[in-house]
């Protein structure tokens, strides 16, 4: 009997190393307390919210230095401080073979010019430059002349993803407005064109 009881003692004690040798192995077992494993969940989501960033950021830049993006515009930015949250299909900053539209929509009642609340310009562009800051922003500017509009359009995005900052400088008037929205390929932009000027 004892032989029988120090055998499944010997046994059982074997069973467990196995159990927690697999466990080991296969990080079926955690040793984390519950806050722990919280921390350790955020800081990997952290990580790959970076990373996503800098990959958007990545392809953002590379759209700029292609010539070929749009900004599809979620806020405006009046020059006396007031903001106005806007649809982004409507509402863009686009260019693409050396052509540049810029579409304001932001009357659900008046149709506006456009036919979609506001206006649409569009011009050839000219004078592009790039540049990059210590911190990694970046800053393209151009400059778009048409039928309607004559501007400088200076666009800046941070090194966090590919969120933009668009200022528009009339060039005959002091209306500047600033914009700010996601950089996105011009190809793979989901925005709605109004009438053209």
């Amino acid at each position: 009997m004892k032989r029988f009881i120090t055998l499944s003692i010997v046994l059982l004690t074997m069973l467990g190393i196995g159990n927690y040798s697999y466990a080991q192995e296969f990080g079926t077992e955690s040793t984390m307390t519950p806050q722990q494993a919280r921390r350790a969940a955020r800081a990997a989501h952290r990580k790959a919210e970076a990373a996503q960033q800098l990959k958007d950021f990545q392809a953002a830049t590379e759209c700029l230095k292609n010539g070929s993006f749009v900004i599809e515009v979620d806020q405006l930015l009046f020059p006396r401080g007031m903001t106005k949250f806007v649809s982004s299909v409507t509402n863009f900053v686009s260019m693409n073979q050396g052509n540049a539209v810029i579409q304001i929509a932001t009357s659900y009642i008046n149709p506006g010019p456009n036919g979609l609340g506001g206006i649409t310009v569009e011009g050839t562009v000219s004078g592009i430059t790039m540049s990059t800051d210590k911190r990694g922003s970046v800053f393209y500017n151009f400059q778009v002349q048409g039928m309607m509009v004559s501007a400088s359009v200076n666009i800046q995005l941070l090194g966090d993803g590919n969120r933009a900052t668009v200022t528009i400088y009339p060039n005959f008037n002091n209306n500047n407005i600033t914009m700010t929205g996601t950089l996105v390929p011009y190809n793979q932009s989901d925005v709605f064109q109004g009438q053209t000027f």
